[in-house]
């Protein structure tokens, strides 16, 4: 099927801004007579068909933010989204929520991304995931504040809201390689809001500053399905063990001990199991799971926070924000 073409398209093959191919399609008289003849000579040669997407270009303010993420974290990150709610009421700034899944089949990044454009948002805040680049290109093309979170990444109209995830995975596995459990499996997740080739370098470091390497065999994906990961966990522990099995997500972490619990396996007797985040599924379980805590509610308000100094051009002292963790050690590990 054809791809649709864009006002994205149309500049790049005018050679003008966005802006401009929105001035030319809404009449404006402050286009140079040329430049107009051009835009619409491209226009008429794409067969583009102007719609709201132009019309989101205008120069008006909204006071409105737009949050996009994979509706594959939303389990994970629900307190965060809390946190950017009610920031955002409190600075008088509305929110539109955008969820994607499957990014890269049929274009979903532009279709978001066109439908952030026609709401006529002032700014845009990302969650960390799989295929951030894309949806940070696809934003950054029309020139839109953005505030990521879970990456450290900046630029002139770009900031973000992260946690130092390759110190902490390296703080975290130490103790366990210096007590001499060496056999570390790490499971992680597809969909990610920490930036997951972080953890494993942190592990590697852990492990070199030991004298020795991390096996990249211990490192096994996981999807967003509780239920799959279940069934492939209790097959994968039939006939393994390890010391310790590291999570990317809390909710991996109960998987992992539901079904080495199912193989006989004792938790933490035999294996320590330990998540990240310190969502609420940490504490549901039995045995309850450590996890390494993250102030999730106030990364979310910091990034309204960030994103409206952008918005507002107040001076902004950093940024690239990193917030602070701590490990909370419950029932299914003894590390200390």
């Amino acid at each position: 099927m054809k791809k649709k073409t864009t006002i994205y398209d149309v500049a790049r093959e005018s050679g003008v801004s966005l802006a401009t191919v929105s001035r030319v399609i809404n009449g404006s008289s402050v286009v140079k007579a040329k430049t107009k003849e051009k835009v619409l000579a491209v226009i008429k040669e794409l067969d583009f068909k102007p719609n709201e997407v132009a019309r989101g270009l205008a120069t008006s303010k909204t006071t409105t933010i737009a949050i996009v993420f994979p509706q594959s974290l939303f389990a994970h990150v629900k307190d965060m989204i809390g946190g950017i709610g009610d920031t955002g009421r409190h600075l008088d700034y509305n929110i539109n929520m955008y969820t994607t899944d499957d990014i890269g089949d049929d274009d979903t990044v532009s279709d978001v991304t066109e439908r952030i454009i026609k709401s006529r948002v002032d700014g845009v805040i990302l969650f960390n995931n799989e295929h951030i680049d894309q949806m940070i290109e696809g934003i950054d093309r029309y020139h839109l504040p953005i505030v990521v979170i879970g990456k450290q990444i900046s630029n002139e109209t770009m900031g973000s809201i992260y946690i130092d995830v390759k110190n902490a995975a390296k703080e975290l596995i130490m103790p366990y390689i210096e007590k001499g459990k060496t056999d570390i499996l790490y499971v992680s997740p597809k969909q990610n809001l920490i930036k997951n080739d972080d953890v494993i370098e942190g592990i590697q470091e852990a492990y070199h500053e030991n004298g020795l390497v991390f096996d990249e065999n211990n490192i096994i994906s996981s999807t967003s399905s509780y239920e799959f990961n279940l069934a492939t966990f209790e097959k994968y522990f039939k006939n393994k063990k390890h010391d310790v099995i590291f999570c990317g997500y809390d909710k991996d972490g109960v998987a992992v001990i539901q079904s080495a619990i199912e193989n006989g396996i004792d938790i933490p007797g035999e294996m320590d199991v330990v998540g990240m985040l310190n969502t609420s599924y940490a504490v549901m379980c039995r045995p309850q799971l450590s996890s390494l805590n993250v102030p999730i509610y106030d990364m979310g308000a910091l990034a309204v926070r960030l994103l409206t100094k952008f918005l507002q051009g107040e001076a902004i002292e950093s940024k690239e924000i990193a917030v602070r963790y701590m490990f909370i050690e419950r029932e299914s590990s003894h590390q200390n």
